[in-house]
């Protein structure tokens, strides 16, 4: 096997030697052992941009002045030329014609989906500037609380549009995209996305691509990125450097060029770069010497690929501290515990990552005693909570009996929203809530089953559930809340505004605050989807807005969210909605904030989504159906 290769120029890097420490350097100094010839290298990529094992998209570095060129595989690849200058006329000296590589190739307009799927349209940038774009997208929040933002989020990522003219103030957009879908855990769509670009080969696409590859588990894949990736000199401070030499060595190991790898783990530490769990683990992998390291407080794409590489056992708590895109690879692994696949699938079905199917799957894995299931009727649970999940499910599959088979869903639903679990759980539950019909003998699960389908969109079936509330003369408050996030989907012609109107004012004159901010909620959202309520509950309104608290956005964002949705941008318009409501979705949101993303939504023609997103909001203030 050749040699693997590294040429370093180091200016004003001080290496262990003392020869090198006392003499100046003029050139490109060696650190490949004696008698191996090094080849001459091109240059660093120039002008990059990009992101790393990180959610935020920093712009890349200017050219470094001091290069390090890195040959992870082995083998150098022949230098290039720019360009080369041919005689206009066969066999003269004078150069006439410049012949040179190609530029990069714009593939910010690449896409996955059609109208069909969910496609915002190709024309969705129009009207919007790239300043915003580069301003707002790079950081949209993607990661969301929120089932109808997070997939409208993810379908603005995955539409396929001319971006607008204008000077990029980061890197591409495709960059930008494949960043924000990985930070989504959307690690599949991600890389095929990277795929379908991969005529974009700028610095910033390869290290984004390298990250999808890396937490796909395809290393062969994300090493192959390294030679689109500047190498930098500065991974001390510069995070694309220390992202290029992390991979180097990385891909280095894979090779089993464990020698070199050594020489790059040196060459970092020599660089100043500060990240004691990398060397561990490259370490451990190399030559099997596990230094000590403290576990990481989150677990970056990169970290868990060392892992896996060292042959290092994760962290006991690694489901509860990965990055999104780690979730699906941890939950899938067959050789990690039940409960740290559980708790990964659960995150991932919060992020729409997962089916519910196959959190019933994970559901299963553990093998429950007869013992651990007459521990429900005394409180003796499981120490992990999410082993107590399981529990809970396998016994509903198992109950026999109706009443406390419903006792157990309540139970389970509850647990979700103590969890901040309630979408994975509901999910999860489907199946048994669809194999239950609405009967009296079932009447106490009514509220719980009309949340839970609200909360999924499920109408026909919230309906049916609801109308077994009412049998009786409904379930007091409960009834009052459910029946009003229902009719935030209704057409007005066919509801009894003057009855409505009534409710809302009772609700306003409240002693107690949550009542006050239901009914103010309700009131703006109904107006948001352009239900018209009488002029005096919102004089009503204007007094008892002060007792109503929530986070605000900034004012700057919803201004030109208003200003996006008005011009009927949709791109920009979805954007700026995410970015108002952020990762939290509409928990605790300011009901005038959450009524404006409903009304800019709508204004696009987005209705099927603003109505989701009120009936979330209102089910937010709502304590109706909660176990």
């Amino acid at each position: 096997m050749r040699a693997v290769l590294i040429a370093i120029t180091a200016v004003g890097v001080v290496l262990a030697a003392p020869s090198f420490a006392e003499s100046p350097v003029a050139g490109p100094r060696s650190i490949v052992p004696p008698g191996v010839e090094v080849p001459q290298t091109p240059s660093a990529v120039p002008g990059a941009e990009g992101v790393v094992d990180g959610d935020a998209m920093p712009a890349l570095d200017a050219a470094p002045s001091a290069p390090m060129t890195l040959y992870p595989t082995g083998k150098a690849e022949a230098a290039v030329p720019t360009s080369r200058e041919i005689s206009a006329v066969p066999g003269g000296s004078s150069g006439g014609i410049v012949m040179g590589t190609l530029g990069t190739v714009d593939m910010s307009s690449t896409g996955l989906i059609d109208s069909q799927q969910g496609s915002l349209g190709a024309d969705m940038w129009d009207g919007a500037t790239r300043a915003d774009i580069d301003q707002y997208l790079a950081n949209m929040p993607v990661a969301t609380s929120s089932p109808v933002m997070s997939d409208l989020a993810r379908r603005l990522l995955l539409t396929g549009a001319e971006p607008p003219p204008g000077a990029a103030g980061g890197p591409s957009m495709l960059a930008t995209r494949l960043n924000r879908l990985i930070a989504a855990g959307d690690v599949p769509h991600a890389l095929e996305l990277a795929n379908n670009g991969s005529r974009d080969r700028t610095p910033s696409v390869a290290i984004e691509h390298a990250r999808a590859a890396l937490a796909a588990t395809k290393p062969d894949e994300a090493c192959a990125m390294l030679s689109d990736i500047p190498p930098g000199n500065d991974p001390a401070h510069d995070e694309v450097a220390a992202f290029s030499i992390k991979l180097s060595a990385f891909c280095q190991i894979r090779a089993d060029n464990k020698p070199v790898a050594m020489l790059t783990v040196d060459l970092a530490r020599e660089e100043g770069l500060d990240d004691p769990l990398f060397y561990s683990l490259a370490g451990q992998a190399i030559d099997g010497i596990k230094l000590k390291a403290a576990d990481p407080a989150e677990l970056s794409i990169m970290d868990a690929s060392y892992y896996r590489l060292a042959e290092r056992e994760l962290p006991a708590d690694a489901a509860s501290i990965a990055a999104p895109a780690l979730l699906l690879w941890l939950a899938r692994d067959e050789s990690l515990s039940a409960e740290t696949r559980i708790l990964a699938g659960e995150r991932a079905v919060m992020l729409r990552l997962m089916t519910g199917q196959e959190l019933v799957d994970l559901y299963k894995l553990p093998p429950f005693t007869q013992v651990d299931f007459d521990g429900l009727q005394t409180a003796q649970f499981p120490a992990s909570a999410a082993m107590r999940r399981a529990l809970l499910y396998q016994a509903t599959l198992a109950e026999a009996v109706p009443e406390t088979r419903i006792n157990l869903i309540r139970l389970a639903f509850s647990t979700g929203e103590a969890g901040h679990l309630y979408f994975a759980t509901v999910q999860a539950y489907l199946p048994v809530m669809t194999s239950i019909a609405p009967s009296m003998a079932m009447k106490d699960l009514a509220p719980a089953a009309v949340r839970a389908y609200l909360l999924i969109g499920d109408e026909p079936r919230a309906e049916s559930w609801f109308k077994l509330m009412s049998q009786g003369g409904g379930i007091g408050r409960n009834a009052r809340e459910l029946g009003a996030i229902m009719g935030l989907s209704a057409p007005e012609g066919s509801q009894d505004m003057d009855a409505i109107a009534n409710d809302i004012r009772a609700d306003l004159s409240s002693g107690e605050s949550r009542i006050r901010s239901f009914a103010m909620t309700e009131a703006m959202l109904r107006d948001a989807l352009g239900q018209t309520l009488p002029g005096d509950i919102w004089q009503t309104i204007v007094d008892v807005s002060p007792t109503v608290t929530g986070r605000m956005p900034a004012q700057v964002v919803l201004t030109q969210l208003d200003v996006a949705s008005r011009r009927g941008v949709v791109g920009e318009t979805v954007m700026l909605a995410i970015d108002a409501l952020g990762a939290d979705g509409v928990e605790d949101i300011h009901p005038r904030a959450v009524a404006q993303v409903v009304a800019s939504l709508r204004a696009v023609h987005l209705d099927s989504e603003a109505r989701r997103l009120a009936t979330e909001a209102l089910l937010a203030r709502s304590r109706a159906g909660r176990g």
